[in-house]
């Protein structure tokens, strides 16, 4: 059964984390750049802050530095598209989760290279990756958003039996202590009865609900450059975007307990945001654990830089034997070399 609505006592007092946010990284969807979420989540009193970036994990360094040195702490995740188009919001616990989750983004973005002379291919994750042992190891899976949840989708078609299903095959896949029910409130129409429904299924089947924001903005003013960017990415006029944008501008970032007063009808899925966060440990300006290779030169004294730089003028001369090409190219390879440096 899910654990009880009072918070933990370690959450002080804030009575909200948002766990799905979006920033500029979601590109032609977020409005907003990491440093301006960092930055407004620290104004609006937010302990922690999850970015999770459709398909890929860009802006997540970049938040977590400004995050931390805005005195927030950053959750590192990623919503990633399945094959038949729906959503998972994935969050990464630990170190193990947070590879599992590069390796989920690699494979969804596997197929997107474009046959000549046609659109690119979006991103799209096969659903029996996730099924492979080890590959959802250190993660937290919530269902799906409001808007593109595999789950949410099926509850509001009236298939209650489909839902459960499909929930049940997400605890398959990650553990039953892994898996949480996502609710929002858009404001648009149905949204409350949705909410419900999914608060009830998730009851039945014995794990978790947890209520998000799903903020693609930091400001209401930033929310207009949302409109525009989701009208381009539809190629539409904004008039003729209305049914795939946030028109009515809610999508936006806002203070912890505006949040949670939002969700007053359901409070144990405020307070399942702070267990949840308190859950995910992994630190991306701390935890990331790699480690260059010991290099042992060919002659004493010899650094890695020296040996590249070496094998890099030595291969210059055959890969461009015309000597204008070739002294062009040794400018830019000095540059690239500095840069590696």
């Amino acid at each position: 059964m899910p654990p009880p609505s009072s918070p933990p006592s370690s959450a002080g007092s804030v009575p909200y984390v948002e766990l799905h946010a979006h920033s500029a990284f979601s590109f032609l969807d977020g409005a907003s750049t990491p440093e301006e979420m960092a930055e407004a989540a620290a104004a609006m009193g937010h302990e922690a802050l999850a970015l999770t970036d459709h398909d890929g994990l860009c802006g997540s360094l970049a938040f977590a530095h400004a995050a931390r040195a805005a005195g927030v702490r950053p959750i590192t995740g990623a919503e990633v598209t399945l094959a038949d188009g729906s959503h998972l919001t994935l969050l990464a616990a630990t170190e193990r989760g947070y590879a599992n989750l590069c390796r989920l983004i690699t494979l969804a973005h596997a197929g997107t290279r474009p046959p000549p002379h046609r659109r690119a291919v979006p991103p799209a994750l096969p659903r029996e990756a996730l099924s492979e042992p080890g590959r959802t190891e250190g993660l937290v899976c919530l269902a799906g958003c409001a808007r593109h949840g595999h789950v949410p989708r099926l509850v509001r078609a009236g298939d209650r039996r489909g839902a459960e299903a499909a929930l049940r095959a997400l605890v398959a896949d990650f553990g039953r202590d892994h898996v949480h029910v996502e609710i929002q409130l858009t404001r648009n129409r149905g949204d409350r009865a949705l909410a419900r429904d999914l608060e009830r299924l998730a009851e039945a089947v014995g794990v978790p609900a947890v209520a998000t924001g799903d903020p693609h903005a930091h400001t209401p003013e930033a929310a207009l450059l949302q409109d525009a960017f989701v009208a381009i990415g539809h190629r539409l006029t904004l008039d003729g975007s209305e049914d795939v944008r946030r028109g009515n501008h809610h999508a936006v970032l806002r203070p912890p307990p505006e949040t949670a007063a939002l969700f007053a009808d359901h409070p144990a899925a405020v307070a399942q945001t702070l267990r949840v966060a308190e859950r995910l440990e992994f630190d991306l300006t701390r935890d990331l654990g790699y480690r260059f290779p010991d290099f042992v030169g060919s002659h004493p004294g010899q650094t890695a830089q020296d040996a590249l730089t070496s094998l890099c003028v030595h291969q210059l001369g055959a890969r461009y034997p015309n000597a204008a090409r070739r002294a062009a190219a040794r400018v830019r390879l000095d540059e690239e070399l500095a840069l590696i440096a």
